[in-house]
């Protein structure tokens, strides 16, 4: 489980194999804190540590992760956002990240300004009923509150820190982007659904 709330780390190579790949990841601010095994998100998308040297962690990352997400996307030097898992001692900052990326989508719009900057967000079509306005959206694993719902397009209003801090910085129109869209809104259609069957 985790909460949105991100730090930033580099690709630092890809081991491309068609069972699967393994991804490496300069991750300085986190490599004291994990072991072999520990769960971590990478641009949102839960992965499991499977080696450890210096500052270097390395993971699996499996064929339906890679089709499923932007790891697909990833080259050496690429910026993620990386995040641990939330510790039960620790502050719900963002909102429950489940590090399990629904889709990807594009960007349609950025604006730019000195106090904030707006983002348009494709939804596809199936996933459209689980946004809201106020609601939160895991995109790139950031936990973010949708600001406006213009028909299939989230906009999100980014704060000069988040900004700073993620990979948010480095996207441009028709950039490809994780989402992950509120659990809460997912087990409530389910719900409604079985009572109404």
């Amino acid at each position: 489980m985790f909460t949105g709330i991100v730090s930033d780390a580099f690709i630092e190579q890809l081991i491309v194999d068609p069972e699967g790949w393994e991804l490496v990841i300069n991750a300085p601010i986190i490599t004291e804190k994990v072991k072999i095994g520990d769960s971590v998100a990478i641009d949102g998308a839960c992965l499991s540590v499977i080696k450890i040297e210096g500052t270097l962690l390395s993971f699996y990352v499996s064929t339906e992760t890679i089709d499923k997400t932007i790891i697909k996307i990833y080259s050496k030097g690429t910026k993620i956002n990386i995040e641990l898992p939330m510790q039960p001692t620790g502050y719900l900052g963002g909102h429950y990240v489940l590090g399990h990326v629904d889709t990807t989508s594009l960007v349609s719009k950025i604006v730019p300004g000195e106090k904030a900057w707006f983002f348009n967000i494709q939804i596809p079509e199936q996933f459209i009923k689980y946004v809201v306005y106020k609601g939160s959206v895991a995109i790139n694993g950031i936990s973010l509150t949708i600001n406006k719902v213009i028909g299939d397009e989230i906009e999100l209003c980014i704060i000069p820190v988040t900004i700073a801090k993620t990979n948010m910085s480095l996207l441009e129109v028709g950039s490809q982007v994780n989402i992950e869209f509120d659990i809460l809104a997912k087990y409530t259609e389910q719900l409604l659904n079985k009572r109404d069957n």
